[in-house]
C-alpha cells in the first residue's frame, strides 16, 4: 500500500494586507515566518499635502518588540526633511537623479541590542552622516 507523505514548504513567505483610504492614508499588516521564527508588524500612515506621518510596531517570536514613528515634509526645490524616533535628515535632489542627504542619528539607537556596537563594549555615539546617491 502506498502512503503519500505530507510535504510542508517553509520559505520565509508571509502574508501582507494593505488598505488605502482615498489617497489620505493607509494601514498595512504583515506576518512572515517559518518553523523556527515568526515576525509580525502593523504600520499606519496619513498624508496631507506634502506631509506624511507614519507609525509602526513589530514583534517577533524571540520577544523583540520595536516601535517607530516619523514625520516627513516635502519642501520647495525638490527637497525634504524627515524626523523619526532615532534620527533627523534633510535631502535635496540637485538634478539628473543626484540626491544629497545629511542625517543626524541619535545616541544609543535601538537597532542593535543594548545600544552597543557589535564586537565592542562602547555605546553608540551621536553621528552625522552625509551621502550622495544616483540611481544606476
Amino acid at each position: 500500500m502506498y502512503h503519500k507523505k505530507k510535504k510542508t514548504k517553509y520559505n520565509n513567505g508571509g502574508l501582507v494586507a494593505r488598505k488605502e483610504f482615498k489617497n489620505v492614508g493607509s494601514i498595512e499588516g504583515n506576518i512572515a515566518g517559518n518553523q523556527n521564527y515568526m515576525r509580525s508588524s502593523v504600520a499606519a500612515s496619513v498624508r496631507k499635502g506634502g506631509t506624511a506621518v507614519t507609525g509602526s510596531i513589530s514583534k517577533d517570536s524571540m520577544g523583540n518588540k520595536t516601535t517607530n514613528y516619523s514625520l516627513e515634509k516635502q519642501l520647495p526645490g525638490k527637497s525634504s526633511v524627515n524626523v523619526n524616533k532615532n534620527s533627523i535628515s534633510y535631502s535635496k535632489n540637485i538634478g539628473k537623479g543626484v540626491t544629497v542627504k545629511a542625517q543626524f542619528n541619535k545616541k544609543g539607537s535601538k537597532s542593535i541590542p543594548f545600544g552597543y556596537n557589535q564586537g565592542t563594549s562602547k555605546p553608540f555615539k551621536n553621528e552625522v552622516v552625509m551621502s550622495i546617491s544616483k540611481p544606476l
